[in-house]
């Protein structure tokens, strides 16, 4: 195999643990809650503070008509049961009762009203509980398809690291340090692929000159666009890596 040919069987299988960690990466930021989740739990904290706020106004208004109620209670008592003897304190209490009949009155609609706010306000909590049930419960789904991608793409960067080691081996150490360096500068793509005359790097045409330097010289064959180690695809016999993760020795 020649220096280039190593250099692009390593570069290959580099360029398929890049993927593979990028992807890890990419699953790791989307593993966080999502945006929908997040307002899902917005509204049922929004939903569930109007129902205590309501509840409690409706606890406020019932003491209140019961207050009203049991003074009534007390009162009439008074005018029925003959404690009260003086004519003016008789007629100043009836007045008092027909002024706390109205209060009650009033009171026990405000009591209604406040009872069907807080019956439509717990509708509303409890719409907003589903919402979230079904958002989360799709949400760990979700979740669990990515952990399941994953663990896949770790298992297949555990076989891509052996592979790299065993193609490290192969290749001259000088080598290596041109292959380095130019994956740091290059996007880490350090060699790349000719196929139909262009440049797999930056997709420019390359001159037939060139290709049949890349072809036939034992040196390193660069692209005047890019600077990157050409390999010609098709213009010499080489299989391409094989992707398949099955087997580490291959």
């Amino acid at each position: 195999m020649s220096r280039t040919a190593q250099l692009f069987e390593l570069q290959q299988i580099d360029s398929a643990l890049d993927s593979r960690v990028t992807r890890m990466r990419q699953i790791d930021e989307l593993m966080g809650d999502s945006p929908a989740l997040v307002a899902a739990r917005a509204g049922l904290e929004e939903a569930s503070s109007r129902l205590a706020e309501e509840q409690a106004q409706l606890k406020k208004l019932s003491r209140e008509a019961e207050d009203t109620s049991t003074r009534l209670k007390m009162l009439e008592k008074r005018l029925f049961d003959g404690s009260i003897k003086n004519p003016k304190e008789l007629s100043k209490a009836q007045e008092e009762v027909e002024h706390l009949k109205g209060r009650l009155r009033d009171q026990e609609d405000g009591v209604i009203e406040a009872m069907l706010a807080a019956e439509e306000a717990e509708e509303a909590r409890n719409a907003r509980q589903g919402e979230l049930d079904a958002i989360s419960q799709e949400w760990q789904q979700f979740l669990a398809g990515l952990t399941e991608e994953k663990d896949t793409l770790l298992s297949h960067a555990k076989v891509l690291q052996v592979k790299r080691q065993r193609a490290m081996k192969e290749v001259a150490w000088e080598d290596l340090q041109v292959y380095e360096r130019l994956r740091r500068g290059k996007g880490g793509i350090a060699v790349a692929a000719v196929k139909g005359g262009l440049c797999g790097g930056c997709h420019v045409a390359v001159t037939a000159n060139i290709l049949r330097l890349a072809r036939t010289s034992p040196d390193f064959v660069k692209c005047p666009t890019c600077e990157r180690i050409l390999y010609p695809l098709g213009e010499i016999k080489f299989q391409e890596f094989d992707h398949g993760l099955d087997n580490v020795a291959r």
